[in-house]
């Protein structure tokens, strides 16, 4: 009998010690500051591109700060559904018609200019960046989404073409070769070069081979 009682007061005693739940969740488990714990999520390292962090759907392959330029100067935007002739036209080299890369300024950095949709109107911009990982957003044209059957759709397809090919000014018959990458948007048979230099952009239509 004795012994009973010993077990039963040990039990008592040990219930007696133990901390309840909430002294468990509140005083054994050290957690830091609410601003602390938010900024260690806020603060992981940016890579150079995102694709998913954003809500786009479906995403670009675009970096980070040019998906921030573009959610505040065109809220909603979207990755617009491209016709299938713009998907097959020869000149896409990629395989991505809605979007090109390369260095349209000239000062030596990766630049990127792509379609985007916004309401029932089609944008190109070009993003360009100025110092590293910093751009600034150029709008090169609007023009309102083709309606197939009701759907929305782009008939324009983008691509680069390079520092030291002759192109040739279709108004005026004068070819000129480009000293760096230009922006081409093409539709059909039909193709506008954008030039950029400096703050000045030099928009006109090119002969096609």
């Amino acid at each position: 009998m004795k012994r009973i009682h010993y077990l039963l007061a040990s039990a008592l005693f040990l219930l007696a010690c133990s901390p309840e739940n909430e002294q468990v969740q509140d005083e054994n488990i050290d957690v830091g500051p609410p601003s602390e714990a938010l900024d260690s999520i806020a603060d992981t390292p940016k890579d150079g591109v995102a694709t998913d962090n954003n809500n786009i759907n479906p995403t670009l392959p675009l970096p980070q700060p040019v998906m921030q330029l573009l959610a505040q100067k065109y809220a909603g935007w979207q990755k617009p559904e491209l016709s299938e002739a713009a998907l097959q036209h020869p000149e896409v080299q990629t395989g991505s018609a809605a979007i090109t890369r390369g260095d349209f300024d000239g000062d030596t950095r990766q630049d990127v200019a792509l379609q985007l949709q916004q309401g029932k109107e089609v944008v190109v911009v070009a993003a360009l960046q100025y110092e590293e990982m910093n751009y600034k957003l150029v709008e090169l044209k609007r023009d309102i989404l083709f309606n197939n059957r009701g759907s929305l759709t782009s008939l324009y397809y983008l691509y680069t073409l390079g520092p030291g090919q002759e192109v040739t000014n279709q108004e005026t018959g004068q070819p000129t070769r480009l000293p760096h990458d230009a922006v081409v948007l093409g539709i059909e048979d039909a193709a506008t070069l954008y030039y950029i230099n400096g703050d000045s952009i030099q928009k006109f239509n090119i002969a096609k081979d």
